[in-house]
């Protein structure tokens, strides 16, 4: 074996640019970062398996990247705990030469998510000038991350996978990497768990919330098709500054300053729903103010308010809908996929606002859809200031109302709803680098708010004075803000017209009818396939008797097929046959079943599962579309 020193300076090598045009199809930033940077001083060596291998010099003594007898077995041990049937997700700490991140790539195939992080780039640049990895690098599955991400990047990247990293996720520590960056891969680690945490909270919700939410969005169905929608603010206040006024405990600290007439008329104001009533209570009256709450409770937050036309409710169409009917002003509806996708030809083109974890992300979601910039946050502690979970005077309080007595106060109510949760508490620093309380769901829409904030093109300023820090913001006193930027008039918001199109309610009533009748074909087809799945279990040794039930099977398929549209619709309210389907799919292709008898029976028994699934998801979409039509008609 003869020795051969990696050269200190960037070369082009053909192998090296054919892995950086694989990884520039997915990873662009890391791309460019690699082709300026300078290789690691490696020593090359063959193993004598034959593979590449190589060392590199730590503090005075070589610290092996990789096996000098065998590369690939020592990948194979590394990875041999990782079972690609459980496992959805592989997070890879440490790249070394990437003969075990390309171990774990052939065998997920596209079947899951692998992320690899690796602190050094001059090492992952000497590996990839070296060794060939383009038959994996690019794949869209595959995540390579360097030091240079942080956690909002993180968390926006893993979002869209949080559906598959939740299925289970399993963590490769390549040993040499940990020797040389045990404090970075440790960071790292610590990212990729917050973040995991938050893909699971919203996954768990989604799972949970399914079926609300499709009841919720098909209820809202005459103010979607025929009521007044968001289009009309897009950049209407374009330049202007926002502040979105949110309840937590801070929000008593500076909410006086905007009932002052000659900083009231200068910025846009976006409530959300909970504090609505303490801004009125102070005189001063929102421009808007955003819903998406699911639950029927909510109405209780315009309980007693007076007239509000010129107050503008912006809901997302899965906000419950006795918050759009009993608000007392003009109501504009943001847009939804999913119903779009069941009013097909009857669906009006309306601009996109991003989708909120909570009413606040819709604050400001909102916001950027106006236009302003900056936008201006308040009442946003996302912890417990001051032992508090709300701002004194807002409607919760209002709820809370009948339990109030001598020996059981606001304050005590406030304290046990923090405590009733001391299983997910976590200890923070607050703005002030006092120590704070806050828990996993509110630092989940914490992680939320710095990953919209790093991506936006606007000056977000934290004007909270409380509660927890924010990355990717500029942390000002309102009073400082409002006299910096509030220093001309908001231009006039378009008038909202409060009646819905009779002629459109006409047409949806009818449209309405029609999805009801697919989804009871659909039911029916699901129910007759059942036994034919049955059979084919029972006759699966029997080519003659299997070639004639799946020729059955597929009669019922191709009419599934044509009503895709509406087939679609019920596997997304069917959430979690979707999610076991995935489950199952992945679990299948992995399982070491050598029979091909045994194989079928398990891809059989998966498929009278789905469709056990499906049927129960089209009795729901049923009793949705007929609570629906029953509302749009007496709406008309």
């Amino acid at each position: 074996m003869t020795p051969t020193s990696a050269p200190s300076t960037p070369t082009s090598t053909a192998t090296f640019d054919n892995n950086l045009a694989r990884l520039r199809l997915t990873e662009p930033a890391l791309a460019e970062r690699l082709a300026q940077a300078d290789s690691a001083d490696l020593l090359w060596t063959d193993s004598r398996a034959g593979r590449l291998t190589a060392s590199i010099d730590n503090g005075g003594r070589p610290l092996q990247l990789a096996s000098k007898y065998d590369p690939v077995a020592e990948a194979d041990k590394l990875t041999n705990h990782v079972d690609h049937a459980k496992h959805a997700g592989v997070v890879v700490l440490g790249f070394g030469l990437g003969y075990h991140v390309a171990k774990i790539a052939r065998d997920m195939g596209d079947s899951g998510v692998l992320i690899v992080f690796d602190p050094d780039v001059s090492v992952l640049r000497a590996s990839l000038e070296k060794i060939d990895h383009t038959d994996w690098l690019g794949r869209s599955n595959i995540i390579i991350a360097d030091d240079v991400v942080d956690r909002a990047e993180l968390l926006s990247r893993v979002d869209r996978l949080g559906g598959v990293l939740t299925q289970g996720t399993v963590i490769v520590t390549h040993p040499p990497t940990r020797q040389l960056h045990a404090d970075a891969l440790a960071s790292f680690s610590d990212m990729f768990t917050e973040a995991l945490k938050y893909c699971r909270t919203n996954v768990a919700t989604a799972l949970v919330n399914a079926a609300r939410t499709a009841r919720n969005l098909c209820s809202n169905l005459s103010w979607y098709s025929a009521g007044e929608t968001t289009n009309e603010l897009h950049n209407i206040a374009n330049g202007f500054p926002a502040v979105c006024v949110g309840a937590g405990p801070s929000l008593a600290k500076n909410i006086r300053l905007l009932s002052n007439p000659d900083v009231r008329r200068n910025v846009v104001i976006i409530s959300a729903q909970t504090t609505l009533k303490v801004l009125l209570q102070h005189g001063i009256k929102p421009d808007f103010v955003t819903a998406l709450d699911y639950a029927e409770i909510s109405k209780r937050f315009y309980e007693g308010l007076p007239d509000l036309p010129d107050v503008t409710l912006v809901a997302e169409p899965k906000a419950h809908p006795s918050i759009l009917e009993s608000f007392p002003g003009p109501v504009r509806v943001t847009n939804e996929d999913f119903l779009d996708r069941l009013l097909g030809d009857l669906a009006r083109p309306i601009v996109p606002i991003q989708h909120g974890a909570t009413v606040a992300h819709l604050s400001f979601y909102l916001a950027q859809h106006l236009g302003c910039d900056p936008i201006i946050l308040i009442g946003q502690d996302l912890g417990f200031s001051d032992g508090l979970y709300y701002c004194p005077g807002t409607a919760i309080h209002e709820v809370w109302a009948p339990e109030l007595n001598a020996f059981n106060t606001l304050e005590m109510m406030e304290w046990q709803r923090i405590v009733r949760h001391r299983g997910h508490l976590s200890r923070q620093d607050d703005v002030n680098g006092r120590p704070i309380f806050s828990d996993e769901q509110m630092l989940t829409y914490l992680k939320q708010f710095e990953r919209d904030f790093a991506s936006a093109p606007q000056t977000i300023i934290d004007a909270t004075e409380g509660g927890v820090p924010k990355a990717h913001t500029t942390k000002v006193a309102l009073s400082q803000a409002l006299s910096d930027h509030a220093t001309k008039p908001v231009p006039a918001f378009p008038v909202c017209n409060q009646r819905t199109d009779g002629d459109r309610l006409q047409r949806l009533i009818r449209l309405l009818e029609k999805r009801l009748a697919e989804t009871k074909e659909i039911r029916q087809l699901a129910v007759r396939s059942m036994p034919i799945l049955a059979r084919m279990i029972e006759h699966r040794r029997d080519r003659g008797r299997m070639d004639d039930l799946f020729r059955k099977l597929q009669r019922l398929q191709h009419r599934i097929t044509e009503l895709n549209d509406m087939f679609e619709l019920i596997n997304q309210l069917n959430t979690i046959g979707t999610f076991k389907r995935a489950r199952n799919d992945r679990a299948i292709r992995h399982e070491n079943i050598t029979d091909v008898h045994d194989k079928q029976v398990r891809q059989l028994e998966r498929d009278v599962e789905n469709i056990e699934w499906l049927i129960q998801a089209s009795d729901e979409t049923l009793a949705i579309l007929g609570d629906s039509l029953s509302r749009v008609k007496e709406r008309r």
